[in-house]
């Protein structure tokens, strides 16, 4: 018999024993038994039948073999001898599992296909929308405005390019006509290699508005040799607790501040500025030491000076990294604080938010951290900007924004 003939055969005889099969025994019987063996093979001579249960194949032969003897005879004739053999593993299986094994397989190895096809379309389609950025506004108040004061904040820039030379960043910078702008940090990846896009982009945002400049990891990294922390500012100058002098820090040089405010945009190191804006008069406050192990240590006078001093002046605090506002609980911060850093998680999940921050873990605001958007410290509006980076293919659900507040009196 040749192999079409004998894979006809076994078609047409495998559906046939088996019904003839459950018709013979009981239903209880062929409950145990009635899925565990399969037609192997028919030749001219015998019928051979693989069993793939789980009982010992003795078992099956003394329970089942003269049952099967029977149906194999009504159907093939009874000139065939019934040999039983055990099959293990994959080949133990029925064929109609072994049929749904493949499916399964096929299906799972179309699903990934289609999971991957997805990933990359959503990657590609965040990456081609991030090369533009969102505006997003804020409203907060204050009883000692008069009329309406603008902050623009712009935030983690990473040397990013919107147009050439940021045209399309600055024009809609200036037609948003800021009153303030304060950039909060990683507006270069170096301060050493970038320091011409720092100071080309200083020039405009001056030229708009009076502009702030405060230092974030990226710039603090390449203008110190060492980490802004208390530990080693203390080694750095020989301090304690007994004899820190703050403004030791702030007279290191910094070639990098030069250039920043030879532009006409002004850097803040723990220190404030005071500016009037129309009939109002506004301090702005930069943190440096943005590290909570440093952050009174060596900026307590200057933050006392700024927070207490002039109270009817409209106070803002900018900052690179929201930290300190995670770790202490004074009772004033400023009337407004903003700070960037986290780039708003990064990745965004509907509904549940920011995915992870270095800082923070997977889901870092489940955890208390200050990740993206609005908060309430000391009772004031705490703005926590997601950055105008876009190199990185990552960012997902989370587009570059610049960030408008409005100042109201009500």
């Amino acid at each position: 018999m040749d192999n079409k003939n004998n894979a006809l055969e076994l078609d047409n005889c495998q559906e046939e024993i088996k019904e003839l099969f459950k018709e013979m025994v009981s239903e209880e019987f062929y409950e145990v038994w009635g899925d565990t063996f399969d037609i192997e093979e028919v030749d001219v001579k015998r019928v051979i039948v693989s069993y793939y249960g789980a009982e010992k194949i003795k078992k099956f032969k003394k329970e089942c073999k003269k049952t099967l003897a029977s149906c194999v005879c009504s159907f093939l004739g009874d000139k065939k001898k019934i040999k039983i053999t055990k099959k293990s593993g994959y080949k133990s299986l029925s064929p109609k599992t072994k049929k749904n094994i493949r499916v399964a397989k096929f299906f799972t190895i179309g699903m990934i296909f289609v999971c991957i096809a997805t990933a990359i379309v959503i990657v590609m389609g965040n990456y081609i929308d991030n090369r533009t950025f969102r505006e997003t506004f804020y409203s907060v108040s204050s009883l000692k405005v008069d009329s309406q004061l603008r902050v623009v904040q712009l935030s983690d820039l990473h040397s990013s390019l919107y147009g050439p030379g940021n045209e399309n960043l600055l024009t809609r910078v200036e037609e948003l006509e800021p009153d303030i702008i304060i950039c909060t940090g990683d507006i270069v990846n170096s301060a050493r290699d970038d320091a011409d896009y720092a100071v080309a982009l200083g020039e405009k945002l001056s030229a708009i508005a009076p502009a702030y400049y405060v230092y974030g990891n990226n710039e603090v990294e390449t203008i110190f040799d060492f980490p802004l922390n208390e530990q080693e500012l203390d080694k750095k100058f020989g301090f304690n607790k007994n004899n820190r002098d703050e403004t030791a820090l702030l007279v290191l040089p910094d070639s990098f501040e030069d250039k920043l405010e030879k532009s006409g945009i002004k850097v803040l190191k723990n220190e404030k500025d005071t500016i009037k804006v129309k009939t109002m008069t506004v301090d702005v406050y930069g943190v440096l030491t943005s590290n909570p192990s440093s952050f009174w240590s060596y900026s307590e006078k200057s933050f006392n000076d700024y927070i207490y001093e002039n109270t009817e002046n409209i106070k803002i605090t900018a900052i690179h990294e929201p930290f300190i506002f995670e770790e202490f609980e004074p009772e004033f911060w400023g009337d407004l604080m903003i700070c960037g850093h986290t780039h708003g998680g990064l990745v965004r999940v509907p509904v549940l938010g920011p995915l992870y921050t270095h800082e923070g873990g997977l889901f870092p605001e489940r955890n208390g951290k200050y990740v993206y958007g609005r908060y309430n410290t000391a009772g004031k509006p705490l703005i926590v900007s997601a950055g105008l980076d876009n190199s990185d293919v990552f960012r997902l659900n989370n587009q570059p924004e610049l960030v408008v507040i409005d100042i109201n009196k009500f």
